[in-house]
């Protein structure tokens, strides 16, 4: 596989406006070519699992743009319901306005995508901790909800941050690891590129403090039902193998693809296998089959990918 040819393609598609979804598979093929653990652990986080309770981005680390919620206040012999009324948390001063207001983005780049499409419609629910601090400001108000309203703008910067570090990630890669068509297997070359890696991907991350009272913060979004009946699963099952056959009798690249269908059948044991990250490593398959079966394994991953998205339909 040439890393270079595939850096620069994905510099092209990224030119020309293609989103960071459409190069996923790309920049993942890159990823495992160039071997640095640091690179493969922010591109897991990034676009398949999403950080979780792992460290975050400075990135991804935003404000809300205000905090609302509805409740109901006494009035008379009876209660009042207010809706969507703004809090003033600036009353609890600085140091827990800053706690109540930050919001810490754990989502994968593709689910924050498809926010930033309807950005009206997604809004930050808050933990328990931020609810006390809610409901100090509110007195004896009874709250039925509270959330954080997001700024339009929040997701689409989020974007942008991502794509501005591959482009630049992989730009000074381009110049200073494959100027020469230096091998990327080198001392040299890995000097290079875990250089280049710390300065774009593992600069500023933010580590969250283990000893706050704090949980992830959750996107009130519609979730998708992911679990696996057992007849896709046997489906896909034969289709691995199948791929897996036919790489193996071409003799040719194997380990190119190798681990992408290692990761596929992971992600098939878990109890909530994910479409989008099983689309994302069959995808990968076609990057990495060799020209002999390339044609053969490209038919058997539009199956596969035909059998998730009439999953997703269901």
């Amino acid at each position: 596989m040439d890393a270079k040819k595939l850096i620069e393609e994905v510099l092209i598609d990224l030119g020309n406006n293609k989103s960071l979804t459409d190069v996923s598979s790309k920049i993942q093929i890159i990823v495992r070519l160039l071997g640095d653990d640091k690179l493969k652990t922010w591109y897991n986080c990034e676009f398949m699992s999403g950080y979780k309770e792992e460290e975050v981005p400075d990135y991804r680390i935003s404000q809300a743009a205000d905090i609302r919620a509805d409740y109901f206040v006494p009035h008379g012999f009876g209660l009042l319901r207010v809706s969507g009324q703004s809090v003033p948390v600036a009353n609890l001063g600085v140091e827990k306005y800053k706690q109540v207001m930050t919001v810490r983005f754990h989502d994968t780049i593709s689910a924050i995508i498809e926010y930033a499409k309807h950005p009206e419609n997604v809004s930050m629910s808050l933990n328990p901790y931020e609810l006390v601090l809610v409901q100090k400001v509110l007195g004896n108000a009874q709250i039925q909800n509270a959330h954080k309203a997001l700024s339009p703008s929040t997701f689409q910067t989020i974007i942008d941050s991502v794509q501005g570090r591959i482009i630049d990630l992989f730009m000074d890669l381009d110049k200073r690891v494959f100027n020469g068509e230096l091998d990327i297997q080198s001392e040299k070359a890995k000097k290079e590129i875990n250089q280049v890696i710390n300065n774009y991907i593992t600069a500023g991350i933010v580590q969250t403090s283990s000893g706050k009272i704090e949980v992830s913060n959750s996107t009130i979004a519609a979730n998708i039902d992911n679990t696996f009946c057992n007849e896709y699963k046997e489906q896909l099952y034969n289709l691995i193998d199948e791929i897996e056959r036919i790489a193996k009798e071409t003799n040719e690249e194997f380990d190119d693809i190798a681990q992408e269908l290692a990761d596929i059948r992971t992600e098939l044991q878990s109890s909530t296998p994910q479409v989008k990250i099983l689309k994302k490593s069959f995808k990968a398959l076609v990057w990495g089959a060799s020209v002999t079966c390339k044609a053969a394994i490209e038919k058997l991953v539009g199956n596969a990918i035909d059998l998730l998205d009439c999953w997703n339909c269901r």
